[in-house]
Parts: C-alpha cells; sequence; structure tokens
C-alpha cells in the first residue's frame, strides 16, 4: 500500500501554504482560494481550508532514502527546529531499524521524516534536497471507533502490518511492512511521540494505491468513495 495521495484541512490557509512551500521548498502542484496541493516525492498533499474552524490535530510523516537519514536532518535542521524527547532530538526504532525525527508545521502538526534502512531504497546523496523525498509513509487516523474503522479497512484490503487484531488502546500500524507506508489507526487523546499534542478527530480523505479512495468525516466514521475526491473537495463543510 502506498498513500498516493492525502486531504487534510487547516484553519489557516496562507501560513501553511507558506510553509510547505517556502520554508520547506515542496513543489506546488495547485493552488486556489481556499486550497494547495504540494507535491511530496511520489505522493501528494492538498491542505483544504476549515471555515468552521473546529480543533484538528495531524500526525504524518515522509519517507526518505533509507542511507539518507543524516543529510536529510542535516537539511531539515537549517529550515526548522527539531523537537525534543528526553534530550534527544532523533529516535532508533529497532524493531523495524528506522530512524526518525520530528518537526511542527505551522498548525503544530507533528511531521515525521523517517528512514526505514531496511526498505526505503538507497541513493547515496552526498546532499538532501526536498526533492530527494519519497512519498507520504505514514498518516494517522483518529477516531473513538478505532474497532469499526479497523474492520472497514480490513474490507478494503488494508490490514494490520502484521495480521494482528486491532487493538483499540493502542496505535496500529495498517499496511504491509515490506512497503514502507503505513495508516497509523487510534483513538483520541493518546499523545505523539516527541509531542505533549493529543490526537484528536480530524477530517481527512485518502487515496491509496493511485485507485482506493476513502474519507474519514469529523466523527471518525470511514467512508468508501466510488471515485477519486482529492480534485473535487470544495470546503470541510461540504464533505462532513
Amino acid at each position: 500500500m502506498k498513500i498516493t495521495a492525502a486531504t487534510l484541512w487547516t484553519n489557516e490557509l496562507k501560513p501553511m501554504q507558506d510553509f510547505y512551500t517556502g520554508t520547506l521548498g515542496f513543489p506546488l502542484v495547485e493552488e486556489t482560494a481556499t486550497a494547495f496541493t504540494v507535491q511530496i516525492g511520489t505522493s501528494q498533499l492538498r491542505f483544504e481550508l476549515d471555515t468552521t474552524e473546529q480543533p484538528k490535530q495531524y500526525h504524518f510523516a515522509f519517507n526518505v532514502p533509507g542511507d539518507a537519514f543524516q543529510p536529510a536532518k542535516d537539511w531539515l535542521q537549517q529550515r526548522v527546529p527539531l523537537l525534543i524527547e528526553d534530550g534527544e532530538d532523533e529516535i532508533f526504532f529497532e524493531n523495524i531499524n528506522a530512524h526518525s525525527i520530528y518537526f511542527y508545521d505551522s498548525d503544530e502538526n507533528v511531521v515525521e521524516l523517517i528512514a526505514r534502512h531496511d526498505v526505503n531504497p538507497n541513493k547515496s546523496l552526498e546532499t538532501f534536497t526536498v526533492n530527494d523525498m519519497l512519498d507520504i509513509g505514514e498518516m494517522n487516523v483518529t477516531t473513538p471507533d478505532v474497532a469499526g474503522v479497523g474492520a472497514s479497512f480490513a474490507e478494503l484490503g488494508v490490514f494490520h502490518r502484521y495480521h494482528q487484531p486491532i487493538n483499540v488502546d493502542f496505535l496500529n500500524f495498517l499496511g504491509a511492512p515490506e512497503d514502507g507506508t503505513h495508516l497509523l489507526l487510534g483513538r483520541e487523546d493518546r499523545t505523539w511521540l516527541f509531542s505533549p499534542k493529543p490526537a484528536i478527530t480530524s477530517p481527512l480523505i485518502l487515496e491509496l494505491d493511485g485507485n482506493l479512495h476513502v474519507r474519514l468525516d469529523a466523527e471518525g466514521v470511514l467512508h468508501h468513495e466510488n471515485k477519486p475526491v482529492l480534485r473535487r473537495v470544495k470546503g470541510l463543510s461540504d464533505q462532513l
């Protein structure tokens, strides 16, 4: 499974666009009065203006080449402060052989760069640029109905990465480990690594593998869309 496109919502569109296209330098794919889309490697990330101004909180990760963690870290910390936990600004996940760093975007969403050393392709880079991002490697799916949403994803062929039962009290990683892409299915109010911010049920739209389109509404209910929705989203209130 790959996340080929994602739509999220923001209360402050212009600062978010300035952050992703200016501070980080991602290529701008599309811009309207109420939305913008940037290219993240082979994925697209879109932000829509939410005129309801309801609270939202997202966590997502960008994959970087497996051998480019240090160059990617050097590149990132020239642009934004890295988040710190227990005095450290990076973490090694022994179970998946991966290194990660974390930062806030202008909405203080928790964004991660992750180098999966056994899965992400190597590039033998001397220096890292924004064009070396691979894709969107993780996206949170926060809902009060973890079991129900997990069952809905399973019906669509998106399973727990180790084919274990969904645990409503923990973060569940959906998607095959060898794909290097996961949906992070979990409950509200849990905190993210490197941040004290609690998870909030927040609407999103995902395109998986270029053909599966799903929408999580503001109540945390998952909907399977029969055709692409990322190019016809008019606003949060139109979707919920």
